[in-house]
């Protein structure tokens, strides 16, 4: 497992170190912007669309076996030490739900005000940023 991080930042130089060309065309990453865009973003997004079905279906589990194991009539305590709390669970739904629907939102205005540049780049990281932040009022309503 540690060898990964260690691939990642071998191929991240990798980039840097041309072997032909002048010295400001090896720090030129915009012939790595199509290699990122149709590899590694497809890959990110179903790594998070995955985790979020996940965690859909274990809520959906979670509460088909709390059913259950409360019609055998066991006792609460035993309940308590197997399941996590509904709010837990929830509260993870709750955040996977404003993270997508923030950076959804922020690819969105991305791409209606184009050329993609540093702009874009500001406009993902406040969208995401309020979906956090959504994320933490909730909580802090949740809480009182």
């Amino acid at each position: 497992m540690k060898s990964l991080p260690l691939l990642l930042l071998f191929c991240l130089f990798a980039g840097g170190a041309a072997a032909q060309g002048s010295p400001a065309a090896a720090l030129d990453y915009g012939a790595l912007y199509p290699v990122v865009k149709q590899v590694l973003l497809p890959l990110v997004g179903f790594y998070v669309l995955c985790n979020f079905v996940l965690a859909i279906v274990r809520t959906v589990l979670n509460y088909l076996l709390k059913r259950q194991i409360l019609a055998s009539a066991v006792s609460d305590t035993v309940v308590e030490r197997l399941l996590p709390g509904p709010q837990a669970e929830q509260n993870k739904l709750v955040k996977w739900i404003a993270l997508l629907l923030s950076t959804g939102t922020g690819l969105a205005l991305c791409n209606w005000y184009l050329p993609l540049g540093i702009h874009s780049v500001i406009i993902l990281i406040f969208s995401t940023s309020l979906g956090f932040l959504a994320y933490y009022i909730f909580l802090r309503r949740q809480a009182s």
